[in-house]
């Protein structure tokens, strides 16, 4: 409630705003696909517009950039640092030249079947933060996780909604992105937060699977798998997930889009496309933190942000 709270404090203009426009919006694109209990909506390959031609530019985009990356050849001490860091196993493709130069992605995650999915479950119109292409290869050791291979809750805001959509086929081997269900994450973390206290450990952000089986929760895990196409819209502040657990020879990309609620490090859109449409305008205005509180928010979720 604190961030809530920082957040009405800080911008209470924009804050009202931002839940009127959400108001009026949703009352012409209603909808009840990510129900607020359990945070989260699946979507199919044909459910989403122009879904095709996403596919085709981010795959245009990644085959240099997956080149590039692998024309760098680490070795020796720094080949051992990065293999215990997440960027080791996880790299973003993206940036705001590569998005003002392909106007289709901004315009997908502006879509109105995407932007009203979003806007009724938070129930107020979020910031765009970022789109990215994420490319998932495997760990030198891939029976060990490390990082956002491991369950935990991102800790951007109280709620937002991230999509994984996923660029090429994926199945098991391709370590597809997973969750659990806000209702029951929440009852599972409570469990699990309990227990520690009771042990007299910490509150640690991240969750072994052995910690999550003991409490049921291995059976409750939701995977994408599935075609060019198939997607995830999930709250990742509310949801345990954890991804990337990718096999030898194989690997995974995903199209990575993020709506926020409070400020967070961001892409910068061109606004001017936007300027006589107040959804979207309000959607690619990049929120400033005005406070303490909400400075501090924003750095732990600079050094902290989570892409499984």
């Amino acid at each position: 409630m604190v961030v809530g709270a920082s957040m009405i404090a800080s911008e209470p203009v924009d804050y009202f705003k931002r839940r009127r426009t959400a108001a009026r919006y949703n009352r012409q694109f209603p909808s009840s696909g990510m129900p607020s209990a359990e945070g989260y909506a699946m979507t199919t390959p044909d459910s989403l517009p122009r879904t095709d031609e996403v596919i085709e530019v981010c795959r245009r985009l990644f085959e240099p950039k997956r080149a590039a990356i692998e024309a760098v050849t680490l070795t020796g001490k720094e080949a051992r640092r990065q293999a215990r860091k997440k960027q080791g196993f996880l790299k973003s493709m993206l940036d705001d030249e590569d998005l003002r130069a392909n106007p289709c992605l901004v315009d997908f995650a502006l879509s109105d079947p995407l932007l009203s999915l979003v806007t009724n479950y938070l129930g107020t119109v979020p910031t765009l933060t970022r789109i990215d292409l994420v490319y998932s290869v495997p760990r030198a050791d891939p029976g060990e996780h490390i990082s956002s291979q491991l369950f935990h809750c991102d800790p951007e805001g109280l709620r937002q909604a991230k999509m994984f959509l996923n660029v090429f086929d994926v199945e098991e081997p391709q370590g597809p992105f997973m969750f659990i269900p806000a209702s029951k994450s929440e009852r599972l973390m409570a469990e699990i937060r309990k227990e520690r206290r009771q042990a007299g450990q910490a509150d640690e952000i991240r969750v072994s699977d052995d910690a999550v089986a003991t409490h049921g929760g291995l059976d409750m895990v939701q995977r994408l798998v599935g075609p060019p196409g198939s997607a995830a819209i999930v709250d990742t502040s509310r949801c345990l997930h954890a991804g990337s657990r990718v096999q030898p020879g194989t690997f995974r990309l995903c199209l990575h889009i993020q709506y926020c609620t409070t400020p967070e490090p961001a892409n910068v859109f061109d606004g001017a496309r936007f300027e006589n449409d107040p959804v979207r305008r309000l959607a690619v205005k990049r929120l400033t933190p005005t406070n303490a509180p909400f400075a501090r928010a924003a750095q732990r979720s600079t050094t902290s942000m989570g892409m499984s």
